[in-house]
């Protein structure tokens, strides 16, 4: 993304998976080392990747696009939803925030993201509920704004971030910042209690038998 944005030449980026997936979010197999420490000894935020990468998204100056033409489970929907527009393929896919189900609860960034893009009512269906929905649903609820016939899907969605490519970049980073500034604002805000708290909830010993007990599902 560094490049991307230092690149006059990029006016646009386009997020996008490979096969059918989008992103199956964290590898539960060990994708985040709770046990880290610094080198003063203290807990270091497990969550401070994620962090990194979910505000260079929202910071980003041009615009974003995901295309969403594959399952997006957990983190992987929080880089779709980190998008300026989501736009998916009417296909045969699953997207959710399952987190709940699994023993896991969302860092803050991730939380302030779904917060920024969701209504309360789709981010508690879909947060609370822990479920998997097809395309149709994450339509209704909001996660991508629309659905695209399959096959012009590749051609629609580089031709809308071309036109948003196309207006005065000052204009739109301008106001890109401005819909984004409270929300960046609320992650960088986030005190290392914070994030430890979220971290315990991972730890619990029931939390991490459901992880276990998903991952064993995922290795069958």
């Amino acid at each position: 993304m560094d490049a991307a944005r230092d690149d006059a030449a990029v006016r646009a980026v386009v997020l996008r998976g490979e096969g059918s997936f989008f992103s199956a979010g964290l590898d539960l197999r060990g994708g985040v080392d709770f046990q880290a420490v610094s080198s003063t000894g203290t807990p270091t935020d497990p969550f401070l990747p994620l962090r990194n990468c979910l505000l260079n998204f929202l910071a980003f100056p041009k615009p974003t696009v995901a295309m969403l033409g594959g399952h997006a489970i957990a983190g992987g929907l929080i880089l779709v939803l980190a998008c300026d527009y989501r736009l998916g393929v009417d296909g045969d896919y699953r997207v959710g925030l399952n987190e709940v189900a699994i023993g896991a609860s969302l860092p803050k960034a991730a939380f302030e993201i779904v917060r920024l893009r969701l209504t309360h009512q789709q981010a508690s269906e879909l947060l609370l509920g822990a479920a998997l929905y097809s395309a149709a649903q994450a339509a209704r609820l909001g996660v991508v704004d629309q659905l695209l016939p399959a096959d012009s899907f590749e051609e629609t969605v580089l031709r809308r971030a071309a036109r948003l490519g196309s207006f005065p970049r000052d204009a739109y980073a301008h106001t890109k910042a401005a819909l984004v500034a409270e929300s960046i604002a609320r992650i960088e805000s986030e005190k290392p209690e914070e994030a430890q708290r979220t971290a315990a909830v991972w730890l619990s010993a029931e939390s991490v038998a459901a992880r276990a007990a998903q991952a064993r599902k995922l290795s069958t």
